[in-house]
């Protein structure tokens, strides 16, 4: 019986064309500054740009050729691009479909443990998948009827997964907000330049964006915290005559 929830899912359809767009960014990005470091001379930011960009171009090779997802009795074992990690069924809360509004692959696979700890499921998407959402309903039947584990729910870890969701919306808008100082940080320092003033390079495209990073992820972190806690508090009602009762 257990064969029936024995499964493996690994690349199987070539690379996702995001992956390749990564790869041939990575390329020509690195190809442009060790030309810039032969004909200019070798520079910290040339050096930093080669070092960071090979190092994304080998975890996006490990995670294509190296990474999968595999599901048997004993639990679900999700190797990446650098480690391993297990979940024992009596570890795992459940195993959803979510789409990624900004990501790619749209839908992916993700396991929540009872922890509030969320996986995403290597290579069950979309693109793997003919039909990822099916596969996981599939996956959680058999699961269930196998005695595995169960449809029940526990609030405590809902609200441990929902704590998690809205910590990932403030990093996301974090993100974005940081973006939108080191465009600032470019413009000043373009205005520096053009009025023939001294820049400070490292300070305005390095050290702010840093420096403001967990100064906007606690206020949007607060933010979301304080929205959820007013949707948690009921209305105040009132009477026919508008006025509160007693």
């Amino acid at each position: 019986m257990s064969n029936e929830i024995d499964r493996e899912y690994r690349r199987r359809r070539g690379i996702h064309p995001a992956f390749l767009v990564t790869m041939a960014a990575a390329a020509l990005i690195i190809a442009m500054s060790v030309n810039s470091m032969i004909t200019l001379g070798p520079t910290s930011g040339s050096a930093m740009a080669v070092a960071a960009w090979l190092l994304i171009a080998t975890r996006v090779a490990l995670e294509q050729f190296r990474a999968r997802t595999s599901v048997t009795a004993d639990g679900v074992t999700v190797r990446g691009a650098l480690r391993t990690r297990s979940w024992a069924w009596s570890e795992i809360h459940g195993i959803r479909v979510e789409a990624n509004r900004w990501g790619s692959p749209r839908w992916s696979g993700y396991l929540y443990a009872t922890d509030g700890t969320r996986v995403r499921l290597l290579h069950v998407d979309e693109y793997q998948l003919t039909d990822p959402i099916t596969e996981i309903a599939d996956l959680g039947a058999t699961a269930v009827r196998l005695g595995l584990t169960s449809m029940d729910t526990r609030p405590d870890v809902e609200e441990r997964v929902a704590r998690g969701a809205r910590r990932r919306t403030a990093w996301q808008r974090t993100a974005i907000a940081t973006a939108v100082v080191m465009a600032a940080m470019f413009v000043i320092d373009a205005w520096l330049l053009f009025t023939d003033r001294p820049t400070h390079l490292y300070l305005m495209f390095l050290g702010v964006p840093l420096a403001c990073l967990p100064v906007l992820f606690y206020a949007f972190d607060r933010f979301g915290e304080r929205r959820h806690r007013r949707g948690l508090t009921p209305p105040a009602t009132r009477t026919a005559t508008g006025a509160r009762p007693d």
